[in-house]
């Protein structure tokens, strides 16, 4: 649905600190409209995080459609090059098959929730 010439709000990014880690949990369409606020989030958690592990949640995605997956591959280039570890957990559905098809399981550091990675970010 439009709101004026605008998408009505059908994603968001928070954050939230889960011992020394960030924990991002992305909600909704992640699509073309929708990437410039995931982009917002991390921004925000580059500049403030007190340790070098991202987790970014995307168990309550519904949808990712390329635009979404390249704001994914960017978050990780940002993460890279800041010298942070950023892991994806809740990988379902649309973009897991996206992210196989595209052989980028192989690229991304993937855990099946947030409790794992932060047992194995805890090592």
């Amino acid at each position: 649905m439009f709101v004026g010439n605008e998408p009505e709000p059908s994603f968001t990014a928070t954050s939230g600190l889960h011992g020394s880690t960030i924990v991002v949990q992305a909600s909704g369409e992640l699509d073309h409209y929708h990437t410039p606020i995931l982009r917002a989030e991390l921004s925000k958690v580059w500049r403030a995080a007190p340790s070098k592990t991202i987790i970014l949640d995307l168990s309550a995605l519904t949808f990712c459609d390329s635009s979404g997956i390249g704001e994914l591959l960017q978050a990780r280039h940002n993460g890279q090059i800041r010298g942070f570890r950023l892991i994806l957990t809740g990988i379902q559905g649309n973009l897991a098959r996206r992210l196989n098809l595209a052989g980028l399981t192989q690229v991304f550091e993937i855990f099946p929730s947030v409790t794992e990675a932060l047992e194995a970010t805890a090592c």
